[in-house]
């Protein structure tokens, strides 16, 4: 549920749970596939420097209610199951 919005929807996040001085950047990409291509298609991409206990991530990853996200009819579940990928490249 999206607290700001008070609404259901799909989120997805990435998190360093790592405590400290330690901190590094990466490259992200979240994915999912769809039909009727089965080919994934980006949902989001950035970049972001991870320090100890942060996340990045989206409240509204496809940027839908629930109700449509999981309708019979959603673009994103290919034989009831969900495709999702999340590619990270760290930087030097």
């Amino acid at each position: 549920m999206d607290q700001q919005s008070s609404f259901h929807c799909f989120g997805l996040f990435l998190g360093m749970q790592e405590k400290g001085a330690v901190s590094f950047a990466v490259d992200y990409e979240f994915s999912a596939r769809t039909k009727p291509t089965e080919e994934y298609v980006s949902k989001y991409k950035g970049n972001y420097t991870f320090t100890g206990g942060k996340a990045v991530g989206y409240r509204n990853l496809f940027g839908m209610p629930w109700t449509a996200f999981m309708a019979e009819d959603s673009a994103y579940f290919i034989n009831g199951i969900l495709h999702l990928r999340a590619e990270l490249t760290i930087r030097q």
